[in-house]
């Protein structure tokens, strides 16, 4: 039963633990278990190697059940900048790939995508990605028993290493790769390009002078890629490059760097030694990626669809209602079995009292009346009326169970008005408790001075009041009758 419950509680949702950087040659993986980082990388031929590698390094670290977030590296996705729609933001996994459909070569229902407004120009960045290959890394994660979080790309992760209050440019390079210059203002990306033509190392202790020529063109281009940059962003303008290169002394090239720009130059350093690699870097960037400028190409319709209306949950609900009919019958049996034995008791009690009256009127037929002797008969004829009371009591108390609640109902019903929908009413005795919804709150005061018109109703007293809201934000309300210890009566429900 808790196991059906918990399909019907939404659960919280769960920060990711393990994080996993997809490139067309490795997947790297980030970790931390038990206070310690750690980390992997998996060689793969292309893209189709992904879901196999998730996979292996999921069993390979005893992932299962761990929440999972990836992140796609460059040239896996594509990158689009376009009008800024008039759309809510829930909407963009949606609407986006009809809206960029006429500038990519697959049609939308082969697409993922989102976005976030760019700080440049006020358009929209959207990251569009392949359907299938992100559905197939899905199921991996799912055969390995893990929970997908989320899916990132690269070049919005690398913004967690900027500064939250700044704008910094990120010139990075991968493997064997091309550099990438990215602008983040305030860890939101703005601008990337790409460099082409620079041989790493581009920076060397004893350089040649075609290795000065080779640091000078970078130099110009970033150069220009800053002075662009100025006249975009007057408010808040680049104060820092950061450097993170693979095969490159970052420190060396950013001291050569700095030397030709009239801006900080910075390698790019992390307390975690064991991110040596700009794989592992995205990996580690996508477990802290900034929140205002997160993608997720995991859509809500690529999450598996959890099914409430089966077979088992029905034959479960149907076995619980079951169980519960089952207690009431068996409440309301008892309950009559306890008022049997207490009016055959008083039926006892009132036989004997018979008894001793007859016998006192027998030998009082026998004997000259005495003044004692009328006193003794007064007192047994108050008592005898005294038991009589008592089962008609009972008698009467029988008999209401059988008349019902009628009269009350239909006053119930006269005092009903538009603004009050019952759903649970409960009769004991002289208590009476109410469930609902009302259309605004100030509609239940209301319509409990309306009781006082009736007689059924007028007798009826509320202990407690209490208001609430449902899923659909309706305004639901409870009113329990006063609760009379020494009332023992047998009730009715409606």
């Amino acid at each position: 039963m808790k196991s059906i419950l918990n399909k019907f509680i939404k659960q919280p949702r769960q920060q990711a633990t393990v994080s996993m950087a997809l490139f067309s040659d490795t997947v790297a993986l980030v970790c931390r278990q038990d206070g310690a980082w750690l980390v992997d990388e998996y060689s793969v031929r292309d893209s189709t190697g992904w879901p196999m590698a998730v996979r292996e390094l999921a069993e390979r670290h005893s992932l299962k059940g761990e929440h999972v977030q990836l992140v796609l590296g460059h040239g896996r996705y594509q990158s689009l900048l376009i009008e800024k729609p008039e759309l809510p933001r829930e909407e963009y996994p949606t609407a986006l790939p009809f809206l960029v459909k006429d500038l990519v070569n697959d049609s939308p229902s082969e697409l993922v995508a989102d976005g976030f407004v760019s700080p440049l120009k006020e358009r929209l960045q959207v990251f569009v990605a392949n359907k299938n290959l992100v559905e197939s890394l899905v199921q991996s994660l799912r055969e390995a028993g893990c929970e997908l979080k989320g899916i990132s790309v690269e070049e919005v992760v690398w913004g967690q290493f900027g500064s939250p209050g700044h704008t910094q440019l990120l010139l990075q390079r991968r493997g064997k790769g091309n550099l990438q210059l990215m602008a983040f203002k305030q860890q939101v990306l703005c601008f990337q390009r790409q460099l082409r033509g620079f041989a790493a190392p581009v920076a060397k202790s004893d350089p040649a002078p075609s290795d000065v020529m080779q640091l000078d063109g970078l130099a110009l281009e970033l150069q220009r890629s800053l002075d662009f940059l100025s006249a975009q962003l007057r408010d808040v303008p680049v104060t820092q490059v950061l450097v993170a290169c693979d095969g490159e002394d970052d420190a060396l090239l950013a001291t050569a760097l700095g030397e030709r720009l009239n801006v900080k130059v910075a390698a790019l350093s992390l307390e975690e030694q064991l991110l040596s690699s700009n794989a592992l870097r995205v990996a580690y960037a996508g477990l802290h990626s900034a929140e205002q400028s997160n993608i997720n190409l995991f859509s809500d319709s690529l999450k598996p669809k959890t099914e409430l209306i089966t077979l088992s949950n029905l034959a479960a609900g149907w076995g619980i209602a079951i169980v519960i009919l089952a207690a009431c019958a068996g409440w309301f049996s008892w309950q009559n079995y306890q008022q049997q034995q207490r009016l055959q008791a008083e039926q006892r009690l009132l036989d004997s009292a018979n008894g001793a009256l007859a016998r006192a009127k027998e030998a009082l037929a026998k004997h000259l009346p005495s003044q004692l002797k009328v006193d003794m008969a007064a007192g047994l004829e108050k008592s005898l009326a005294s038991k009589q009371m008592a089962l008609n009591s009972i008698a009467m108390h029988d008999e209401s169970l059988k008349v019902g609640y009628g009269a009350m109902m239909e006053q119930l019903s006269l005092a009903a008005n538009g603004n009050i929908s019952l759903s649970h009413i409960r009769v004991s005795g002289a208590n009476m408790d109410l469930e609902g919804m009302a259309r605004t709150p100030d509609a239940v005061p209301v319509w409990l001075q309306q009781f006082d018109q009736y007689k059924a109703l007028s007798e009826r007293r509320f202990q407690q009041f209490s208001l609430g809201r449902d899923r659909k934000n309706g305004v639901t309300f409870t009113l329990f009758s006063d609760r009379e210890p020494a009332h023992n009566s047998q009730g009715g429900q409606s």
